[in-house]
C-alpha cells in the first residue's frame, strides 16, 4: 500500500476515534454538569489556547514553540469535544 493510503485511513481512524470519544463522553456528561463547572473548564481550555498562541509567538526562546504548538493542538482538541457537552439546566425556585 501506498503512503497516501495509510495518510487516508490513518486521518479517517482518527476521526472516527474523536467522534466515538465525543459520543461516549455525550453520553456520560451531557445534562450531568453543572453550569458553574462547565463555565470553569471551558475557561481554563481557552486559557490553554491563549498561553499557546503566545508559547508560540514570543521571540526570545525557540524551544518554546513547540510547547506552544502543542499546547494549541491540546486545547484545541479539548475546545471541540468539550463544545459537544450539554451542562445541567439550572433549577429556579
Amino acid at each position: 500500500m501506498s503512503s497516501v493510503t495509510y495518510f487516508i485511513f490513518g486521518l479517517l481512524g482518527f476521526l472516527f476515534g474523536i467522534g466515538f470519544f465525543i459520543a461516549f463522553l455525550m453520553g456520560r456528561l451531557n445534562n450531568r454538569i453543572s453550569q458553574r463547572w462547565f463555565n470553569w473548564i471551558e475557561r481554563t481550555i481557552i486559557a490553554g489556547i491563549v498561553l499557546g498562541i503566545v508559547g508560540m509567538f514570543q521571540p526570545w526562546n525557540i524551544n518554546r514553540y513547540e510547547d506552544g504548538f502543542l499546547l494549541v493542538f491540546a486545547s484545541t482538541l479539548a475546545y471541540v469535544v468539550w463544545s459537544h457537552i450539554v451542562p445541567a439546566a439550572e433549577e429556579f425556585d
